[in-house]
């Protein structure tokens, strides 16, 4: 069994050697350490070890070493040295120092191990024993008396010798190996006796050397010799023969010293001769070129060169030797340092430099050229030897390396990105002076490149490439950025995607464009960097290598200096930032704090660095919220959310809050960032707001959205506990007067004492709201009966009969209407008891105002069709479904029409006709009675003048105007307008107004009359007799006739007090030089008594029923004027 002791310190290389043994070769036994240190352990243990197996590198030294250990103590072990594939100088470096041999990590050096070691533990042993005499002997004999007789002899006069002997052949063929590898464990020799029991000793031999092929040296020795047999011997291969001759025993010894060192000889010259072809191989594939040169005098010459140097430098081994060829062939700007150096070679006996030098094909090699002195015995120079060997590769992994040093320099010392880019760009142009850079800069945004460094081309070619777009068959660059990958143009003068730029290549000398993009560690293109030459040249696979490293490095570079801006601008951010930034560790501790952060807490930077963020905790929130908070950092990352916290004051303030776990390289918490705003303003501006949005701004009451809020939630509340609730709609009377007659401010004051009045007699429970205007609503939760509400309500109008003396000097009395709502007895929402107290109030106004009503169902009934009849209305106005029917106005004395009155009819489709005092009141209520009363005058108008172009007497058409329509600011522009459209002239037209309309507003009325009657339209006073005038304004306003209201006509017969007072109206318009017009004339007597008292004219069914237009002219050519 073999041991052998394998230092290595790759784990999968020993692996796998320990299982190819194991497959292989099972007789050797593998103990594998990873350093050199604990080799040397193993190896200090005694008797341990066959063979000692070193990798070359290891991480505590080398294998050599190692080598020079066992050497140096020793050990009687061999020695293989291992090395990488291609390091041929190592092996001969370790045979050099006595290994036993190497083996190279390639291809199926591990099936060639068990060889190697075997071979290795064979020289090993050659070695020890051409220094120690010891030869061991194996003797084939069957005769027993010759064996003792042979032992007694080399005991007394060859103790050197050690004899095995054995009587039979199968004795023989036990102890000797099967295995020619194995040849040499155990014998040296072997003495074989020719006769032998079961063969002779020349078979015996035969099966040894040819069958078994065993190459020990061989003496034949037999008692009765002959010629033939010696003869035969020799012929065989035995290395000599000798007979059992007296004194043979005296013999015996040399022969065996003899043919024993025979075999050495052979072996020594088998081994030089193997040694010498591996240290030819080893020269023929190694990088290093052997020379020598011999004194002549006192000058070197040429003498010897290996023959590598063709394969290496392209040169012969002959035109080396030439006598200028190395001055000749070194780089110009080298030869002088060259030079130079040489007296150090002289004066030291070695010496050691490198320099440029001139491949046959042109290229620029590095050279490390070592050059050793030998000298004579007198001590004169006799011959130089030396070694070459190629460190371009190293060189330029030097030159890449410096290159990215300085880059980083630059950096570090906040150089300028040109700056960095152009001594990337000349340091690439020293390491190969025939490339030109050109570094161009990526610009996402716009999608162009922008100049960067190109310090050997032309600034006028610079300047024009300068912001060139990128794109598809965009020169090289443009393609390079566009598609984030090489393009190499080797010759850019027929190349299509140089053609729009060869004028100016041309101009600058440029023939070729490498250029490769260089990308940010995401991928993304950051720029191109491009080699410029100026012939046409395809790049070689060194020229790209060297491209890739420098684009690589000018991507750190750019990257870099991005990354700087970014931080200084984050820095910038941080510090001018108005939000407060703080940075912690893990723990927490803080890190670091910005200016916004001491302006909104009030704590310095030294006052917080390495404390506690919750050293501004304040105390507001439960351990639940910081659990949450903690709990959302650690399972998605960040947090937000409003804290209140502490200033260094103790004022405690809201913060709007978000902290960020921010994580390494590795994707590992590393720190959090907090980001907060002093939102104290924003919390009292919502708060503003929030009262803004819930309270009336005049009289600080709840509005309309509170109150209805806590109506819902009283009324969750009453069904739950089976409760009542009252809802009281307050509405002043005739507050709309204080407003026109004093002004909106003096409205405002008398608004706000009376909700200060009123709020003071209620409970706190109730809420008391402005809905808007002069409209208030009141809510009394927990009421018993429904009486409470109106004794409520009787309090409310007994405050205000006390009349309210303004801050303004006024005085003003004021009454309310109320109306009221009960929960659950009139309806169970929000919406249903307001509405429901809204009708209720409209009651009380309707009867008599300063009083209350109770919500009854007719109300909702009679309210529902009123909104139905709304919906209606509108649609009606818009489908066309109103129509127009005349009266006419009769003259009392002649008995003929002198005009008509314009009544609108509502005709809805397949229905009959509505009445107008059905939807008259609703219309002025909405509004729509204003576009409708405009209908309604425009549509009588075009009739009037239809009649005269028909032939007609001139016809007064007279309109009833609405209320709302009289108020409108632009009622003589709408009436003028529709004149000038219909071309009736205005004596043809008189506008009726009820009494309401002129005393309400009495001055103002004065002059609204004016001005409708100015271009000379009739006024009259409608229903007269019902309303309240004032004889003194009466007298004032322009009005040309008096209607005599119809509900004192209907009583002439039989109603002393309706004769009466029609009869004192007529003598009043008399006297006021006024017309006057009684309304539904239906009997003869009626008649004779207007006719009797001096009325003008009359209307009614006496005489004609209201019909439209076309049923009323044939009457009206019977009965009318004739023109």
């Amino acid at each position: 069994m073999m041991r052998v002791l394998y230092i290595e310190d790759s784990a999968s290389d020993a692996d796998l050697a320990l299982r190819t043994l194991r497959r292989t070769a099972p007789d050797i036994e593998l103990d594998v350490v990873n350093t050199l240190a604990e080799g040397f352990k193993r190896l200090a243990e005694p008797d341990c070890y066959d063979v000692l197996l070193a990798d070359l590198s290891l991480p505590d030294g080398s294998g050599l070493d190692a080598l020079a250990h066992v050497r140096e103590q020793q050990l009687p072990i061999a020695v293989v040295m291992l090395t990488g594939s291609g390091d041929q100088d190592s092996a001969v470096a370790a045979l050099k120092a006595n290994a036993d041999d190497y083996l190279i990590k390639r291809d199926d050096y591990l099936e060639r191990l068990p060889r190697i070691l075997r071979g290795a533990q064979e020289h090993f042993r050659d070695n020890l024993e051409r220094s120690h005499p010891v030869l061991r002997v194996l003797y084939l004999e069957h005769n027993i008396f010759d064996i003792d007789l042979m032992r007694r002899h080399f005991v007394l006069h060859a103790p050197h010798i050690q004899m095995t002997a054995v009587s039979s052949v199968q004795d023989a063929l036990a102890l000797l190996p099967d295995d020619p590898m194995k040849q040499a464990a155990e014998f040296d020799a072997l003495l074989i006796d020719y006769h032998l029991p079961s063969m002779d000793g020349l078979e015996f031999f035969q099966l040894l050397r040819y069958e078994r092929k065993l190459n020990i040296p061989t003496i034949l020795v037999t008692g009765q010799g002959s010629e033939v047999v010696a003869a035969r011997a020799l012929h065989l291969g035995v290395d000599d023969y000798l007979s059992k001759h007296e004194g043979y025993l005296y013999e015996i010894v040399a022969t065996l010293e003899k043919v024993q060192h025979q075999a050495e000889l052979t072996r020594e010259r088998i081994s030089l001769k193997r040694t010498s072809q591996r240290l030819s191989y080893l020269l023929a594939a190694s990088p290093t070129i052997l020379y020598s040169l011999k004194f002549s005098g006192e000058t070197p010459r040429p003498n010897w060169v290996s023959e590598n140097i063709e394969r290496l430098l392209g040169y012969t081994q002959e035109e080396a030797l030439a006598a200028d060829w190395w001055r000749s062939h070194i780089h110009p700007d080298d030869l002088e340092a060259a030079l130079a150096r040489q007296p150090v070679l002289l004066s030291e006996g070695q010496l050691t430099h490198d320099y440029r030098f001139l491949h046959r094909s042109g290229q620029i090699v590095w050279i490390l050229d070592e050059l050793r002195l030998v000298r004579g015995a007198d001590g004169e120079p006799t011959e130089i030897v030396g070694a070459w060997l190629d460190i371009s590769e190293h060189k330029r992994l030097e030159l890449i390396r410096q290159a990215h040093q300085s880059a980083l320099n630059l950096i570090v010392a906040s150089q300028p990105l040109p700056v960095v880019l152009n001594d990337i760009a000349q340091r690439l142009e020293v390491i190969n002076p025939g490339m030109m850079v050109s570094i161009l800069l990526l610009d996402k945004y716009a999608g162009r490149l922008k100049h960067g460094a190109a310090p050997s081309l032309p600034d006028e070619y610079n300047a024009t490439v300068n912001q060139v777009m990128i794109g598809d068959g965009i020169g090289s660059c443009g393609t390079a950025a566009w598609r984030g990958e090489a393009m190499i143009v080797s010759d850019i003068d027929h190349h299509p995607y140089w053609q729009p730029f060869l004028e100016l290549t041309r101009k600058a000398n440029l023939h070729a464009c490498w250029s490769i993009p260089f990308k940010d560690e995401a991928g993304s293109v950051l720029g191109t960097f491009a080699i410029y030459h100026r012939t046409p040249r395809e790049p070689s696979p060194a020229d790209l290598i060297l491209i890739h490293e420098f684009a690589s490095i000018t991507a750190v570079a750019v990257q870099k200096v991005y990354a700087a801006e970014t931080l200084k601008q984050a820095a910038a951010v941080f510090e001018s930032s108005r939000e407060g930034i703080v940075i912690t560790d893990l723990e927490p501790r803080i890190l670091a704090i910005n200016r916004a952060y001491t302006e909104i807490t009030g704590y310095s930077e030294a006052q917080v660095l390495g404390k506690n963020p919750k050293i501004i905790k304040s105390g507001h929130h439960g351990k639940p919220f910081y659990q949450a908070m903690w709990a959302s950092l650690k399972t998605v990352g960040h947090w937000s959310g409003e804290i209140w916290n502490r200033r260094r004051n103790g004022e405690i303030y809201p913060q709007w809050l978000t902290i960020s776990t921010v994580c390494n390289d590795r994707n590992e918490p590393c720190n959090y960032v907090g980001v907060f705003a002093d939102i104290t303003q924003m919390k009292q501006s919502e708060a503003q707001l929030a009262h803004l949005a819930h309270y009336d701004p005049l009289t600080g009451l709840p509005n309309r959205l509170l109150v209805q809020s806590r109506l819902h939630h009283a009324i969750e509340r009453a069904q739950r506990h089976n409760l009542r609730i009252a809802t009281l709609y307050v509405d002043l009377d005739r507050f709309k007067n204080v407003n026109d007659s004093l002004g909106h401010p003096i409205g405002d004051e008398l608004l706000i004492m009376l909700a200060a009045r009123l709020k003071k007699r209620l409970r706190e429970e109730d809420t008391l709201a402005r809905l808007g205007g002069d409209e208030f609503l009141l809510v009394l939760e927990d009421i018993k009966e429904p009486s409470e509400s109106a004794s409520v309500a009787q309090t409310l109008i007994d405050l205000l009969a006390t009349p309210f003396a303004l801050p303004s000097g006024h005085e003003i009395f004021i009454n309310a209407s109320i109306g009221i709502s009960l929960f659950p007895d009139d309806a169970s929402n929000v919406t249903e008891l307001i509405q429901h107290a809204d009708m209720a109030m409209y009651l009380a106004k309707k009867e008599g105002r300063s009083t209350y009503r109770y919500h009854t169902e007719a109300l909702s009934i009679a309210a529902n069709e009123r909104l139905v009849m709304e919906t209606r209305l509108r649609h009606a106005l818009t489908a066309g479904e109103f129509v127009l029917h005349y009266q006419p106005l009769i003259d009392a004395h002649s008995g003929r029409a002198v005009g008509v009155e314009a009544l609108v009819r509502w005709q809805p489709p397949g229905e009959a006709i509505v009445p107008p005092g059905k939807f008259i009141p609703i219309a002025e209520e909405t509004g729509l009675i204003v576009p409708l009363g405009e209908w309604v005058l425009r549509t009588a108008c075009a009739q009037g003048r239809a009649w005269i172009d028909a032939g007609f007497a001139p016809l007064v058409m007279a309109v009833n105007l609405s209320v709302r329509q009289f108020q409108s600011e632009n009622l003589a522009e709408v009436i003028q307008r529709v004149l000038e459209e219909t071309k009736l002239p205005a004596a043809c037209l008189e506008l009726e107004l009820t009494e309401s309309m002129f005393m309400e507003h009495a001055e103002r009325s004065i002059d609204t009359l004016k001005t409708l009657k100015a271009p000379g339209i009739q006024l009259a006073i409608d229903d007269f007799g019902t309303g309240y005038s004032s004889l003194t304004y009466l007298k004032r306003f322009p009005i040309d006739k008096l209607k005599i209201d119809q509900s004192f006509v209907r009583g002439l017969a039989h109603d002393p007090n309706d004769r009466e007072i029609a009869a004192t109206i007529i003598a009043m318009a008399r006297g006021l030089k006024l017309s006057v017009l009684a309304e539904g004339v239906e009997s003869e007597q009626q008649l004779a008594f207007l006719r009797q008292h001096g009325c003008d004219y009359y209307q009614g069914f006496l005489f004609h029923r209201p019909a439209p237009a076309k049923e009323l002219e044939a009457w009206l050519r019977e009965h009318s004027a004739q023109p």
